[in-house]
């Protein structure tokens, strides 16, 4: 988050009392995650010529050094389908290469080329990625739980369900 803005801490609403002190906590809480993803892609777009979700398909790649694309998805915690469109942008950049496996003509890897590895070296971690590797240190039922209220939201929403998880 840039230094400009602070972040309130988990307890700064604990003078606000009741249900609509809670709702507003949740919502101020929903629009910085919100501002924060949104603020972060168009800097990276602007800065470094790629969105946030590209950003994270790349330095996930660099970490595997090279990935089959499910395992891209699996690692991003997405839809395969969501990663090709990713890195078919990535691709026509030239920042990443994808070539067919010698051993199974059907599975695609993926590497970070030179000119990637340059604009990941040089953009801070999109905040997609933080989450994840943050909801991955997280217990079960922590997560369960999370899951169930994210589910909620998407219920109240109108969206797909949280199995669909892969938009963006």
């Amino acid at each position: 988050m840039p230094p400009s803005r602070t972040r309130r801490s988990p307890d700064s609403g604990a003078g606000r009392t009741g249900r609509a002190g809670l709702i507003q906590e949740c919502v101020e809480t929903l629009n910085e995650i919100f501002r924060e993803v949104d603020v972060f892609s168009k800097r990276s777009l602007r800065m470094h010529g790629v969105s946030g979700p590209q950003l994270w398909a790349m330095r996930t790649i660099r970490r595997a050094g090279s990935v089959s694309m499910g395992q891209l998805a699996a690692r991003m915690h997405l839809h395969v389908s969501t990663v090709t469109g990713i890195i078919d942008r990535l691709q026509e950049a030239g920042l990443v290469t994808r070539t067919r496996s010698s051993e199974d003509r059907r599975i695609l890897h993926v590497a970070i080329t030179e000119k990637g590895r340059k604009v990941v070296a040089r953009a801070p971690e999109p905040p997609r990625s933080v989450i994840a590797r943050g909801l991955e240190k997280i217990g079960r039922r922590d997560l369960a739980s999370i899951r169930r209220s994210l589910a909620q939201l998407s219920r109240m929403m109108g969206v797909a369900g949280v199995s669909s998880g892969d938009r963006g």
